[in-house]
């Protein structure tokens, strides 16, 4: 009988054989005999691990306040807009 582990194992190795093979995932799942809905739950797994921030990044803020205007750059990409005075703590808060 398989572990929780090694089936994980396995449906990351299909993961990537199906990031490599140009079809769909509902082609692939087909081709390969894997359930759809179970090769979409070990994708958001794997992806979950994949993305997974590698590093910290240090937020250095120069004074108390930040300007009027402030933007926050996730490293994902997604952007904060601040259009009103925040505080250096109010932006360390939100980012840990």
């Amino acid at each position: 009988m398989q572990g929780k582990a090694d089936i994980k194992q396995q449906l990351f190795a299909k993961i990537t054989q199906w990031q490599q093979s140009g079809l769909t995932q509902k082609a692939f799942c087909q081709q390969n005999d894997i359930a759809y809905h179970v090769f979409h739950y070990y994708y958001g797994r794997f992806r979950s691990k994949v993305n997974a921030p590698s590093s910290f990044i240090k937020l250095q803020v120069a004074s108390d306040y930040v300007s009027t205007h402030t933007e926050l750059v996730l490293p994902d990409g997604k952007r904060l807009l601040f259009h009103q005075r925040v505080s250096a703590d109010f932006l360390k808060a939100l980012i840990s």
